[in-house]
């Protein structure tokens, strides 16, 4: 389905969930309910104050080969134009107080509205992915065995700097298709990753988790209990804050912090997310 069809099936179905006209259902209404119960992914971007990535970001989703899916936005109080450029996608905005804001609670918001049968997936409004295949690649990975989630390498924006140019594609990225079957820092980082409905509707995202890391204890859990995790280079973004050397050392000392549950504080030393 083309960007053009999508979006004026999105408008329709979003008219029959407004107005819940369920009770005389003509055709056409039918048909559409009918794409709502089809859709496989639900992809969940949470943003604030994100104008100057989330247009690309939102291109680059439309241009997938696989085209089963809705995406849902939820927002915490955006003052740029970023809901203004969103809302020239056919996406559905979910909007949340600035105080209400936890990373946990916005995924898990954004998945409690979304119709997808089979796959979640988590990510940031400033991650590019790397190909129109990203997502495709992504759902062919849960074949490979009882996989609970899939994510792919990080690799820095074009407006990064040096250090994190370095660091994310020289030092950190990964060349293999990797199955993960011992929870670690870093594993299914919800930046960017692909997760099982099913799997999430019997275990929430950890809302204690506020400050971050919740990512990390979701994967910890369903590795504990049998499942693998996918790293897959063919499932990668670009994604990066523009940290310095300091910044990037205070990076690593959240990353470690978020090991424990704890309540959401801004990150005064970046500059999105």
């Amino acid at each position: 389905m083309d960007a053009g069809k999508y979006r004026q099936n999105f408008k329709k179905i979003k008219n029959i969930v407004e107005t819940r006209h369920c009770l005389v259902c003509t055709q056409d209404v039918a048909e559409n309910l009918n794409m709502i119960k089809s859709i496989q992914v639900g992809i969940i971007i949470r943003t604030k104050n994100e104008e100057k990535w989330i247009g690309k970001c939102l291109e680059k989703i439309f241009e997938q080969t696989y085209r089963n899916f809705e995406v849902i936005i939820v927002d915490s109080g955006s003052t740029d134009k970023t809901l203004s450029i969103a809302e020239k996608f056919p996406v559905k905005i979910i909007k949340i107080k600035p105080e209400e804001f936890s990373y946990p609670y916005a995924l898990n918001l954004g998945c409690k509205n979304s119709v997808a049968e089979k796959y979640l997936v988590f990510l940031s409004a400033h991650s590019l992915v790397n190909s129109n295949t990203w997502l495709e690649n992504g759902i062919n990975d849960f074949a490979i065995g009882d996989v609970a989630g899939v994510y792919g390498n990080v690799v820095a924006l074009p407006d990064a700097t040096i250090w994190e140019k370095m660091i994310f594609n020289k030092l950190w990225l990964g060349k293999n298709k990797k199955i993960i079957k011992d929870a670690k820092m870093g594993v299914l980082g919800f930046t960017n990753a692909i997760i099982r409905k099913d799997l999430w509707e019997k275990r929430n995202i950890n809302e204690e988790y506020g400050k971050g890391g919740e990512d990390g204890e979701w994967a910890k859990y369903w590795l504990e209990n049998g499942y693998e995790i996918v790293c897959d280079p063919k499932v990668s973004v670009q994604h990066s804050h523009g940290l310095g050397l300091i910044g990037l050392f205070k990076q690593w000392q959240h990353w470690r912090d978020t090991i424990t549950p704890g309540p959401y504080k801004q990150l005064k030393y970046r500059k999105n997310g």
